[in-house]
């Protein structure tokens, strides 16, 4: 009997291990244009001291409005993203290197940043990418120190 429950537990640990996610099956391109994304985090490195505080999530500064911008990344590759009522406040075009390791926009997006100023950049470079959550990364120079802020989408 003992044998039997043995059996089925390591069949039921074989089959766990080598099922396929539903992450396995899509593309990069199918998880990013799968939903509408907003970021939750805009962590920056390195931190700065701003009035004796250590800042390390730049969405600290961010308006509700601008917190609140829902990206859209269509299976077509245009990008529209909306603010926080809706409204579009950009339509341009997005696509991946041939690695997918790079998305690459083709309008260069800007946001303002409290004490640094406007920050642009037309590409993000992915460090992973589920159909939950994506992860990438710009740098940026200000004043002699090259930072890099990782967003995080959700």
């Amino acid at each position: 009997m003992k044998n039997k429950y043995f059996l089925i537990t390591i069949f039921s640990l074989i089959l766990g291990v080598t099922s396929c996610s539903k992450d396995d099956s899509q593309s990069a391109s199918e998880m990013l244009s799968s939903k509408t994304w907003v970021i939750e985090s805009k962590m920056l490195s390195p931190s700065i001291i701003y009035a004796g505080v250590e800042i390390t999530d730049i969405t600290l500064f961010e308006t509700d409005e601008t917190k609140d911008y829902a990206f859209t990344f269509n299976s077509d590759g245009t990008l529209l993203v909306r603010n926080a009522s809706n409204n579009l406040i950009l339509d341009s075009t997005w696509a991946f290197n041939s690695d997918e390791t790079e998305l690459i926009f083709g309008e260069t997006l800007i946001y303002a940043i409290p004490l640094v100023g406007d920050i642009g950049y037309s590409s993000i470079a992915i460090k992973s990418i589920t159909s939950s959550e994506i992860v990438g990364s710009v740098t940026m120079p200000f004043e002699g120190t090259i930072y890099t802020v990782t967003m995080t989408f959700k």
